[in-house]
């Protein structure tokens, strides 16, 4: 630990940047965001200070930086522990139960007001097609006339493809 607490003095101030992040628990991913630039410069930039300090975890790093920033007791910079509710955008910045307001009132405030109406019904129900199963197909035998369309439908196909080979097999001797 003396070691790493020994290299934070001579590093640059972005790297010092970027390790303020790291010694709040940050991602990688989130400081590229806050900071404005990519996440692997970000990872350089961790990477460059780990391999001065001798390479020691992420979370080790993290403590080591956390204790310099107590030992230097900087006025300029937060606490690496404390919230930032202003700086993440998921925090609503007002408060959402007032002492003056009671909680009824809260939900008045998060209703929608203005809810709309959806009409759930199937296009098919709403207009008058035409008959797309013929009458014969329907009624009091429909199981069996459906059954009695399906065999010819399949005979027929069977049909045309012996045909089809019978063709092919004729133009296959002529060549």
């Amino acid at each position: 630990m003396q070691r790493i607490m020994t290299v934070f003095p001579s590093l640059t101030s972005k790297q010092h940047e970027v390790l303020a992040f790291v010694a709040e628990n940050r991602t990688s991913k989130e400081i590229a965001w806050e900071l404005g630039i990519s996440e692997s410069a970000v990872n350089q930039r961790i990477e460059g200070v780990r391999s001065r300090t001798g390479s020691p975890p992420r979370a080790e790093l993290a403590r080591a930086y956390r204790q310099y920033q107590q030992d230097q007791n900087q006025p300029d910079q937060e606490e690496a522990c404390n919230p930032l509710p202003e700086k993440n955008p998921q925090v609503p910045a007002i408060p959402l139960f007032d002492e003056d307001r009671g909680r009824d009132e809260l939900v008045e405030r998060l209703t929608l007001a203005d809810g709309a109406t959806f009409k759930v019904t199937a296009p098919w129900q709403e207009e008058n097609f035409t008959r797309v199963v013929p009458e014969v197909l329907d009624g009091a035998n429909a199981g069996l006339s459906r059954t009695a369309a399906m065999i010819a439908i399949a005979g027929g196909l069977l049909l045309v493809a012996v045909f089809g080979l019978d063709l092919a097999t004729k133009l296959s001797s002529l060549l």
